[in-house]
């Protein structure tokens, strides 16, 4: 478990059971504590998120909620926008997997698919804030499921095919332990049913053209 170390400490002055228990209660702190998710963002931009507003829809937003760039989703910072979008789900036993595309100025822009694959998403988030927003784009709802991480916050080249190799990456920093077991997607993804729809395409299309693309995590 070395590679827990960066997140977890090492433990080793403790009991196995006990390093366990302490490990596992961090990762739920990392799932669900927004403080906490805080705390592992860049000390660089952490004090200007903490002082941020919170609030669930911008104010001034225009536009479908989350679904355009002028009203995105608040969130407290890149593992408060995996924590969020990691709750959304379409309907029972449609979560989302999801990688980040790109941004438009400082708006995060996100591609989603539903575990089987049948409907596709863009999703905007706006990451400057201290809190993530208690409230579901239209058409999504939060599950009532463990809300074990399932995407990312930088750009797979190959989505959601990639998705192992990219969880797998995530090892280094301990964080892959908060993701959702292979199991929950291994099906979908040995059919390959993850086929994007011809309008879906042509918005991603349009979007090539607008977005800024650099890593987070």
């Amino acid at each position: 478990m070395k590679f827990l170390s960066k997140i977890f400490g090492s433990g080793s002055q403790n009991k196995p059971d006990a390093v366990l228990r302490e490990a596992f209660g961090k990762i739920q702190k990392i799932i669900d504590d927004e403080d906490f998710q805080l705390e592992l963002v860049n000390p660089a931009i952490r004090d200007v998120l903490k002082s941020s507003p919170a609030y669930d829809r911008k104010p001034d937003g225009v536009g479908a909620f989350g679904f355009v760039e002028t009203n995105p989703v608040p969130v407290n910072g890149p593992i408060g926008e995996i924590a969020y979008l990691s709750r959304l789900e379409a309907g029972p036993g449609k979560r989302l997997m999801f990688h980040r595309l790109g941004s438009i100025q400082m708006v995060d822009v996100f591609e989603a698919v539903t575990f089987d694959g049948s409907q596709w998403f863009i999703l905007y988030l706006d990451m400057y804030h201290s809190r993530r927003s208690k409230l579901a784009p239209d058409g999504l709802r939060f599950t009532q499921e463990v809300a074990q991480f399932s995407g990312f916050s930088q750009h797979c080249k190959n989505f959601p095919y990639d998705f192992v190799e990219m969880k797998t990456a995530q090892q280094q920093s301990g964080l892959s332990l908060a993701y959702i077991p292979i199991s929950k997607v291994a099906d979908a993804l040995e059919k390959r049913v993850f086929k994007r729809p011809i309008a879906h395409n042509a918005k991603l299309e349009i979007l090539s053209q607008r977005l800024t693309r650099f890593g987070q995590l």
